[in-house]
């Protein structure tokens, strides 16, 4: 099986590329300009994959530039699209969108029936992708992975769970964040990578899955874990510029469908990945 892997050097993709080797793929990383569609396209017919994973994208939510979210995450895909479609069609193409599109004002556990709410640049050119991605549909098969929150090691410490981790680490008195008392979903990028060769390597019927744990966890309750792990107290200080107004209290993933897709794919235990990351 020739699994071609966009992102392949980025977080996720490290990942993935070790997952799927590990289960004996040959896998080929995406080395083009995804922005460039010449160069998309002459890859993709040199290449002819089995399969696409499709992770290339500009995913921090608190960058104030915005062009590179749609040249990339919607217009990038849209490239990679048209070349599968022309060159190898018969290659199954899994495609890492994201949960943010259901936005923050429905709170709950979200399935894949919940309506798109995008509330960032992020998130609105993930749905404009996945609206795009359907211009394909009649000549691609397609599946569209939502993944939640997930972290882990190598994860950049500009994401919530990586910072506080790193304070940790180096012991530090005092953090500072936002709202401590909301309660999200959050994963395992290890999970996240097995559960996307499930969907890619077998894939389902289902056109969209959400890839989450069903969990929730609120930030005073993962500090209290990283106390648990290291034995250090941390104080923790709130700054109101690192609020979202409207916050729901509890936003996370139904992980139903994904787990009947795939019977045998079990999300690890927060404290587990606490754990490694503390770890590492």
């Amino acid at each position: 099986m020739r699994v071609l892997v966009t992102g392949a050097d980025g977080f996720t993709g490290t990942y993935l590329v070790a997952e799927l080797q590990s289960r004996g793929c040959e896998v080929i990383p995406f080395a083009s300009d995804i922005t460039d569609a010449a160069a998309v396209d002459a890859e993709i017919a040199a290449v002819k994959p089995d399969r696409v994973v499709h992770l290339a994208a500009v995913a921090f939510v608190g960058t104030d530039a915005v062009d590179p979210f749609y040249r990339v995450n919607q217009l990038g895909s849209y490239h990679l699209l048209d070349a599968v479609a022309r060159h190898a069609p018969r290659a199954h193409v899994l495609i890492a969108s994201s949960a943010n599109i259901y936005g923050n004002t429905t709170g709950g556990y979200l399935d894949e029936s919940t309506p798109p709410n995008p509330a960032n640049h992020y998130a609105v050119s993930k749905w404009a992708m996945e609206l795009g991605a359907r211009m394909w549909a009649d000549r691609l098969h397609m599946t569209i992975a939502r993944p939640f929150n997930y972290t882990g090691v190598g994860q950049e410490e500009q994401y919530l769970i990586p910072k506080i981790v790193a304070h940790f680490r180096r012991r530090d008195p005092v953090i500072t964040l936002g709202n401590i008392d909301v309660s999200r979903d959050f994963g395992d990028v290890r999970s996240v990578v097995a559960a996307y060769c499930g969907l890619s390597l077998a894939p389902p019927a289902a056109p969209v899955v959400n890839v989450s744990t069903g969990k929730v966890w609120n930030i005073r309750q993962i500090i209290a874990m990283a106390t648990q792990i290291t034995g250090h107290t941390i104080e923790i200080a709130t700054n109101p510029a690192l609020m979202r107004a409207n916050e729901v209290e509890i936003l996370a993933g139904d992980a139903s469908l994904l787990k009947l897709l795939l019977p045998d794919w079990q999300p690890k235990r927060l404290e587990d990945t606490l754990e490694w990351m503390l770890a590492a």
